[in-house]
């Protein structure tokens, strides 16, 4: 399944990733169309109805994945899956959800407050070269957000950890995977 993904080119993060880098999500879920959230994802202790495994994405960590999808101003679907109502002792799958969609809404309502990247006044600016390709990082003043440009001049959600990585004259993986999809 995870050569067929690589394949399509789709991004593939392991649990273990996210959950050690729970930040690095931001950019990758910056751009969604739609998010498709399984509840057999979290952990039991955090979604009792989820008889699959113990381990998982604990509660909090739901909570601020959904609430990157909900800052992505392409974000057109947003599902919920999984969920029985049988299975939920005391309503905690369900309160679970609850507060998922919340944080959503959150980042919905903090997403609206981003400039556009044409509004150049809004960024920070900064200029670099890895693998003797020049390009451009922006920063938003209003967010702390990061972008970085591609050779076609487009731009892409990245993180100041890519940031730090083109300083040092290594290639973001993030740039490469927009690179192949291109």
């Amino acid at each position: 399944m995870l050569e067929t993904m690589d394949k399509l080119r789709f991004d593939c993060y392991r649990l273990g990733v996210v959950k050690e880098h729970l930040d690095e999500m931001e950019p990758v879920l910056r751009n969604s169309d739609m998010l498709s959230f399984d509840i057999a994802a979290l952990q039991h202790s955090a979604a009792p109805s989820n008889y699959l495994s113990p381990n998982g994405l604990n509660g909090e960590q739901a909570c601020t994945l959904t609430r990157f999808a909900g800052m992505s101003p392409n974000i057109s679907s947003v599902g919920i899956y999984g969920y029985s109502v049988e299975n939920d002792t005391q309503q905690l799958t369900a309160t679970q959800i609850a507060q998922m969609l919340w944080y959503f809404i959150d980042g919905r309502w903090q997403g609206k407050h981003e400039s556009l990247l044409a509004e150049r006044d809004a960024f920070f600016e900064f200029n670099t070269a890895f693998a003797e390709i020049d390009t451009v990082f922006l920063q938003s003043k209003k967010t702390g957000r990061w972008w970085m440009q591609l050779p076609d001049k487009s731009y892409i959600p990245c993180s100041y950890q890519d940031y730090i990585l083109a300083s040092s004259n290594e290639v973001p993986e993030r740039w490469l995977r927009a690179q192949e999809r291109s």
